[in-house]
């Protein structure tokens, strides 16, 4: 076969003419694969590879502020906060708000938006991370220079530091973006879009307390990234540069699966796939597909 004669479908690659292949896209497996997939690649390589190591002065008052040995927000306190809190968030949604015979589906595709939404940031993050290697604002107390060190002299960190904890100095060079104000807006940040879309917050005739707690989460996602500057372990650029990765990725993910917000049907997947020979995509249209039917004469909540 000539290389000329090739040619894929750019939807599906090919990939329609499998039996199963309604299944798979339903069931969004090539999501499911690509969380697994990303995961992987970010634990085994990003996170094992060293930061590019900038040059620093032992008198840059930016970098010169102490290490905190008790953070406010750790690392697997924010693990259980992107991971659980949405979770539970969007398990009780569907229990309380999708009809009996969408939950199950509600519930899975909802959940792969979560997760792509979080793998995507955090291999994203550990790149610019590594890539960037800024120093963090307790960079200095991590190194301990000598005291030989001269000031306004550049130096890398091979030359003065005397630490031997080689984790915490190279982590030191892990500062721009921000990852924990990355994954909080795109775990978060993601469930306060989900709860607008189903909660239909922006509707002009529903009540207030609905956007209230939309919300919340989002708010709990700022809480957790300025606590990062309290902690001195980034710059408050790394904090904005973080929440706005997360909540770009966040949306991404989001509306790959659900109409905007702002839509008249904002809780209803859009990522259903329909039996026509095209395969497309289609929204899902049934009428029993509601919040809670209320009369004319009775105004929403």
């Amino acid at each position: 076969m000539s290389l000329y004669s090739l040619s894929l479908d750019r939807d599906h690659f090919g990939l329609s003419k499998l039996p199963f292949h309604s299944l798979l896209v339903h069931w969004r497996i090539s999501d499911a694969l690509y969380v697994l997939l990303i995961i992987f690649l970010d634990g085994a390589v990003f996170e094992r590879i060293e930061p590019y190591q900038r040059q620093f002065t032992i008198n840059d008052l930016t970098i010169s502020h102490p290490f905190a040995e008790v953070e406010r927000v750790s690392g697997p306190a924010l693990l259980n906060i992107v991971t659980i809190v949405p979770t539970l968030i969007i398990f009780t949604g569907v229990l309380l708000l999708t009809p009996r015979h969408h939950k199950l589906y509600v519930l899975y595709v909802s959940l792969i938006g979560q997760y792509v939404s979080l793998g995507t940031c955090v291999f994203i993050t550990d790149v610019f991370k590594n890539w960037i290697g800024r120093c963090r604002p307790d960079f200095l107390a991590r190194c301990q220079p000598d005291p030989a060190a001269l000031k306004d002299t550049l130096y890398y960190a091979s030359e003065i530091c005397t630490t031997t904890n080689k984790g915490r100095l190279l982590d030191g060079f892990r500062t721009t973006p921000s990852g924990h104000s990355s994954m909080s807006f795109s775990g978060l940040g993601y469930a306060t879009l989900w709860l607008l879309g189903q909660l239909t917050a922006t509707k002009s005739d529903v009540g207030a307390w609905r956007a209230i707690v939309s919300l919340l989460p989002a708010l709990y996602a700022s809480y957790v990234a300025m606590s990062r500057t309290q902690d001195y372990r980034h710059h408050f650029v790394d904090v904005i540069l973080g929440s706005i990765l997360g909540s770009l990725i966040a949306w991404w993910s989001y509306r790959r699966l659900f109409p905007a917000v702002t839509s008249s049907n904002s809780y209803t997947p859009t990522a259903l796939h329909s039996d026509d020979k095209e395969h497309e995509y289609t929204r899902l249209q049934d009428e029993s597909y509601q919040l809670a039917p209320h009369s004319e004469d009775e105004p929403p909540v």
